[in-house]
This record gives C-alpha cells, structure tokens and sequence, in this order.
C-alpha cells in the first residue's frame, strides 16, 4: 500500500513538473537542440540565459618556416604540438505562448573564438598566444504550431517551426598576430571551426516536429521522445589575399611567389535531424540528444554531429537550471577548411567553386567536447486564481412507502463521473462532479429504478434524495389522437422517456394507441409533424388501464396570416377593452406553445375618418397588443408591430357590418426557427 501511494505521488509531481517549458538553444520550447512538437500553453512565456563551451585539441606536426626566439634565421622543423581551439556562446532566448497552437521565438547571441598555441620550443615568443576574437553575432526569430491528433491524452504532438537569422555584416576574423609555424603574421586563420563570428546574411530554416509523450498511455513513465527533421539555408561571404611563398634554403628567407584576391558568396544547403530522450522525476528531468548537420553541397567531412546528455534541475515555482555535456561524433578536417589555402599553396589554380567547397562551415565544425549551463523561467504572463472545477452531490436513498434506508447504485450517464453506492445502513450517498447538467440513475434490487437530473454550478453542494417505489405489475395506456380544429385522426409519436427503459410507439391510421407500461407516476408526450407537441402526467396503476387522449393544435408556419376582428378598444382610442382579454389570452397561450415562432401585429381600420388619422390609430392599437402580449410573458424579440390604417380593407366599407371587419388585428408568422 505503501509503494503504491508513493508511486503515485512521484507521477502526479512529475507531471506537474512537466507544466514548466524550458526553452532551447532556438528559443522554442524543446531540449537543448531538439525542439518539442508541443508549442507553450497560451499566454505563457519562457525566457533564459544560456552559455555554452566547446573545446578542441589541434594536433600540428608541420612546422613550416619558424622564427626562433632570440634569432634571425628560420628553422625548418618538425614538432608535436598540440594546439587548443576554444569556443563559446552565451545567448538570451525568449518564447512566447500566442496560443495554445501558437508560439513565437527570438534568439540573441554573443560568441567568442579562440586560438591557443601551445608551449613548444623553439616557438619562442609566440607559444602560448591566443588569437580570437569576440562580439555580438547573430539574431533569430521564429515562429512554431503544432497541435495534438490525440486529444484524448495527448499521445501525439505535432509541430512545425520556421526560423529566421538575421546577422550584421562583420569582417571580424581570427587572424595570427606573429608567424607560429603555422600561419603568418596577419593571415587568417581560416582553418579553425569558427574562424569569424558572423558574415553579413540571412539565414532560414524550416523544421518538422514530433513528439510522443509516453505519460498519455503510461501515467506512471511520463517519458517523452521527440523527433526533428529539417532543412536550412545559409550563405556566407568571405574576402581574403591568399598567396603561395617559398623557403630559401641558402638564404634562410621567404619568398612569396604568388598572390591571388579571393572574393566568395558561399550558399550552403543543409539537412538536420535530431532526437531527445526526456525523463521527467520531481525534481529534474533527464535527457539525452542526438543531433547532426549533413552538408549537401560539400565533399567528405560535411557532417556535424552531437551526442549529448544532461539534466535539467527545476522547481515548481519556474526556475529552470540545464547542465549539459556535448561529445563530438564527427571528426574535423583542419586542412581541408582553409578556403583552398592549401591547394593553392600546391600550385592549383582554383575556381570560385572549388574555393567554396572548403569554405568553414556557416555553424562551425565539430568541436571534441562541450559543456553548457542554461539558467530559464517558464510562467503565465497572468496567472488567474483557479477556483473549484467541481460541484458535490449527496443525499438519502429510501423507500417511498417505510422510509427504510436502502443500498442503491447511482450511475452518471454521459458524463466522466464512476458509479456510487449508497451506504445500506444510512442510504447516504455522495459523488463529485462536473459542473452543468448531471443526469442521475438510481437502481435497487426489488425496486423500480429512479433517474433525475441535478444542475449545480462549481463549488456548488446539492442534496438530492430518492425515494424508491417497490417493483410492481404493468398498467395498460390507451387512448387516440385527433387534430383539434377538424376532428380528423393524426398519426403521432407516443413516448415515456422518464422510465428506466424509454418506451415509444406510433398511432395507428385511426389515431389510436395502446401501450403497456409498469405502474407508477409517468410523463406521457404526443409528437406529430406540423403539430404542437403535447405532454400530460399520468398515474398507472398495477393491472389497471389508464385512457389519455390528445387533441393537437397546428404548429404556426412561415407566413401564416391570423386575423381577429374581435379584438375590441375604446372608440377613437387604443385602449383595449375587457371583452377582448380572453381572445388575447389564447393568442398568448398560442404563442407561448409556438415559442419559435416570431410575428407581426398588424393594425387595420374602417375609411371612417381622415387617412392620417386612421394611420396613427392603427399602429397605437398594434402597439397596444404588442404591450398586452409582453406583458403576459411574450418575449419582445419575438413580436414587431405595424399600422396599415385604412389602406387594405379586409372587405369594402360599405356597410356597419362590413366595417366592423375592417376593424381588425391580424398575425403574421414572419418566422419558426425549427
């Protein structure tokens, strides 16, 4: 028992951690390189500092042409030496969560490139230099969605990202400042895996995401495993003098044979694939990476890949911390990064072409080995106090007749909520649900079942009893419908949906109907196409037949015309007078069985009088029934009113009588909405 509750309380922390989104090194929310397919929740935000270190060892074994310290002359020597590349990245990252599809990401980084000899006589003065150089690089902007096809339990994420990079134009390179044996005075230092910090254009790149998080399926492993594959555009320019020079034996100088300006527009197409393990404890989350670079327009030596492990410390208030370890897989080809220097070098003339195709790659080359801390934040921009999301429900389950305490299940159809049992001793029950409209049934052996329907708002309590009646003999219902104004059958649909198992039957040409029901306290409704349905309350009785008969009205249809010349006011006047109130009381009555129904009230009168005149009358006394019908429970929205005063006689005015018809009130149904 004890296992068991720990385990779960480990599970329902570590999802809870899972709520906090750490940003990657692209600002997205994601690993460290792998991006996740799930964007940050809506109105969330996510912003972190991260720097990162590489380090690479330089083996140099071809000492060209060194000056010694203390000396004029030059040695042509071989050494081992073992030179350092060291790199570093420090970058500020911030997402934000648009929606809960939606998220938007920039990136602003700062690098540093660094060259460091190594201590080796007869290199003089110059072992142990560093040549580097370091300042702002470049900026990203992107956008990411992804949605889950997996709403149930969100198995599934995917995900789709676009990124820009933005770069100022830089002609900051590594240069050596002394000739080391290996570059001269002022060269470039081309061969290193970051030789410049940035070169002047703008990069894209698109990527599609995937992630699978285990916790959907397996509650207690929230593991999670996400998968990234992409294309990127970039493009680099480099201006540089290369030159070939030559060793005098005999006079112990450099000549220098050659020169050549090397201007170049480098366009690289690149494919990207990573994937990252995540396993999420309370306390941190576990990863691990795989990422790698292919080159598609460079020959051999054109991948950049990483494996790279960490942990990621967090707290359940948002602070994030990453520690993160990369290992090289690919290995680094110093000498064939060098823009063709080496080539030329060997007397080859170069195309631009061949020049590009050992141009330093745009993201650098693979460094040995790298390690990197991340300090984040990951909240709501406003945090809403969450209150209760649900509602309880209790009460008393008894016999009608003795009042003795009963053992019932209570199911909830519909709805997410498992079945109670009430206590034998006490009939009491109690359930938490959701809240809205809860539908409850009630079953006892021995007993007819109950149902019900309880409607309770959040943190709301409500108690419902149930008294249930013993199980007893059927009841027989009969009975006929007819339409109330001819008299004529109608077939109908007859139906008791408030029973354990709803019965339904249909009249038959004659409008008759024959039903057997158990007994009990029953809702009976008649439903027939263009008629107002109708319900009536019955009481079966065990071996007993019951009669219920229906008369229909016809339902109100699109452009009906009622007409009441018996609708009566004060003379010259809109006040209604007191005869009139039970005709108006049944038009209400016809509207309020009608309730989709919307009219217009039209006032009519005789020629009697000027036409101004009769206007005015007629639409006061429209308004008049308008008011009456509101005022006895007619919504507004559903009445407008007009005046036609004398203009459209129903009949000529000819006569008293015939003018009396012209006085008139009529309905029009301007609309049912079904």
């Amino acid at each position: 028992m004890r296992k068991t509750t720990l385990f779960a309380v480990v599970a329902v922390l570590a999802v809870t951690s899972l709520s906090f989104a750490m940003p990657s090194m692209y600002g997205f929310r994601g690993v460290h390189r792998v991006i996740s397919g799930k964007p940050l929740g809506g109105n969330e935000i996510s912003f972190g500092l991260m720097s990162k270190y590489w380090a690479s060892t330089v083996e140099v074994d071809d000492m060209r042409f060194f000056t010694t310290t203390g000396h004029t002359g030059f040695v042509d020597t071989l050494l081992d030496v073992n030179d350092k590349e060291h790199y570093a990245l420090g970058s500020f990252v911030l997402s934000y969560g648009v929606t809960e599809w939606l998220e938007l990401a920039t990136t602003l980084n700062y690098r540093a490139s660094y060259y460091e000899r190594d201590l080796v006589q007869p290199r003089g003065f110059s072992a142990g230099r560093w040549d580097g150089i370091d300042g702002l690089a470049d900026t990203h902007l992107g956008w990411k969605v992804g949605f889950s096809p997996t709403p149930e339990n969100h198995l599934i994420w995917l995900g789709l990202d676009q990124w820009f990079a933005f770069a100022p134009r830089s002609n900051d390179l590594v240069s050596a400042e002394d000739d080391c044996g290996r570059w001269f005075d002022n060269e470039p230092m081309y061969q290193m895996r970051n030789p410049t910090l940035s070169t002047g254009h703008t990069s894209y790149g698109v990527d599609g995401l995937i992630t699978f998080d285990m916790g959907g399926i397996w509650p207690g492993t929230p593991l999670k495993f996400h998968s990234n594959v992409g294309y990127a555009y970039y493009k680099q320019t480099f201006g540089m003098t290369d030159f070939t020079y030559e060793y005098d034996d005999s006079a112990q100088t450099v000549n220098f044979a050659d020169s050549t300006g090397v201007s170049l527009l480098v366009k690289d197409n690149v494919l990207n694939l990573g994937f990252a393990l995540e396993f999420p404890t309370p306390y941190a989350t576990v990863f691990t990476e795989y990422t790698v670079n292919h080159y598609l327009d460079r020959e051999g030596g054109n991948d950049v890949a990483y494996f790279s492990p960490g942990i990621r410390f967090h707290t359940r208030s948002g602070f994030m911390m990453d520690v993160v370890f990369d290992l090289g897989l690919t290995d680094f080809d110093q000498d064939y990064y060098d823009l063709g220097h080496a080539l030329y070098q060997n007397n080859q003339n170069l195309s631009d072409e061949e020049r590009a195709k050992h141009a330093p790659l745009p993201t650098g080359g693979t460094n040995d080995w790298g390690i990197g801390f991340n300090l984040a934040f990951s909240s709501d921009l406003i945090v809403e106090e969450v209150g209760p999301t649900t509602g309880t429900i209790s009460g008393m389950v008894s016999d009608i007749n003795t009042g003795e305490n009963l053992e019932a299940v209570l199911t909830f159809p519909g709805i997410a909520v498992d079945s109670v049992v009430s206590d034998p001793a006490t009939g009491f029950y109690e359930v938490e649900v959701p809240p809205g409209s809860v539908p409850i049934n009630v079953a006892a052996e021995g007993y007819q079942s109950a149902s019900a329907t309880v409607v309770l708002d959040a943190g709301q309590n409500v108690v419902k009893d149930f008294e249930m009646r013993p199980e007893a003999g059927m009841g027989r219902i009969t009975g006929t419908v007819i339409d109330s104004e001819s008299g004529e059958a109608v077939v109908a649909n007859i139906s008791i949906d408030d029973m354990e198992e709803p019965i339904a039957v249909e009249t038959d040409e004659d409008g008759v109907f024959r039903l057997e029901v158990p007994e009990g306290t029953w809702t009976i409704k008649c439903e027939a196409e263009d008629y107002i349905t109708r319900s009536k309350p019955i009481v079966v009785e065990a071996d007993g037949s019951t009669v219920v008969d229906f008369e229909l009205r016809p339902a109100l249809r699109e452009g009906q015309v009622l007409s009441f010349s018996n609708i009566y006011f004060e003379v010259g006047s809109s006040t209604i007078q007191s005869q009139s109130y039970d005709v108006l009381d049944q038009i209400v009555e016809m509207l309020k069985e009608n309730e989709d129904a919307r009219v217009q009230i039209a006032g009519h009168t005789d020629s009697d009088g000027s036409a101004s005149y009769n206007q005015q009358l007629s639409e006061q006394r429209a308004a008049s029934v308008f008011q009456y019908l509101v005022n006895h429970g007619i919504s507004a929205s559903r009445l407008e009113t007009i005046g036609f005063g004398e203009s459209q006689p129903a009949v000529p005015n000819t006569s008293a009588a015939n003018k009396a018809q012209n006085r008139r009130i009529e309905f029009t149904v301007l609309e049912v909405r079904r």
